[in-house]
């Protein structure tokens, strides 16, 4: 295992600059995250909107992953080093969550498709749902390009996470709108397995891809 994680453009294998925005960005999207979290599942619970829950529930897994990079780039600042064991736990810690609420997404989902209809989407659900899908898309595009200038694979799956909560947010605005405004109450469900689907499966990709890396 490497001792030391740094840019592969950098002489001295550490940017303090690069690591201050690995930071930056991880800490915004622990904010954006926990509020648009909070938010999703009150509204989702409110008006049982299954894949507004399962919006929720990933974006507080991308908030632990990210509020666990804020504590691995903050040392590395410390230090002057990025530490390789917490960079790896950091990247479990996201493939983990990713992995477990994808699974979560799609047994809701199946329940929720066969349970008889109990609610439709709000319009509040479906205004969170198209901001989440511009910042969260913002946020992956900006973690994947830190992450390639600090060499963390940590914050590149962190994007990938964002980048999925921006497609279950673009997933949410189909399914709560075919709800609404068509009356398929069961696009709903479709949509929270849809989204479980993706996200395990990223999860289960990266995790392969990692373990074929020498």
């Amino acid at each position: 295992m490497r001792a030391e994680i740094g840019p592969p453009a950098s002489a001295d294998g550490f940017s303090r600059p690069q690591v201050s925005s690995a930071l930056a960005v991880s800490a915004v999207s622990v904010a954006w995250t926990v509020t648009s979290s909070i938010l999703a599942i009150a509204i989702g619970v409110g008006s049982h909107t299954a894949v507004l829950v399962a919006f929720g529930a990933i974006g507080t897994v991308d908030a632990i992953g990210s509020a666990a990079l804020v504590y691995h780039f903050h040392h590395g600042l410390r230090h002057d080093r990025l530490s390789a064991e917490l960079e790896a736990l950091a990247h479990r810690i996201v493939l983990v969550g990713l992995f477990s609420v994808g699974c979560t997404a799609i047994v809701g989902g199946i329940v929720r498709l066969t349970a008889p209809p109990s609610g439709h989407s709000s319009d509040a659900g479906v205004l969170l749902a198209a901001i989440s899908l511009v910042v969260l898309l913002a946020l992956s595009a900006r973690k994947r390009q830190v992450a390639r200038r600090t060499g963390s694979d940590a914050l590149r799956s962190d994007g990938h996470l964002s980048a999925v909560g921006a497609m279950l947010a673009a997933v949410t605005l189909a399914g709560t709108g075919a709800d609404r405004w068509f009356g398929w109450e069961w696009a709903d469900a479709l949509a929270t397995i849809l989204v479980g689907v993706i996200a395990a499966s990223l999860a289960v990709s990266t995790w392969r891809t990692d373990r074929a890396e020498p």
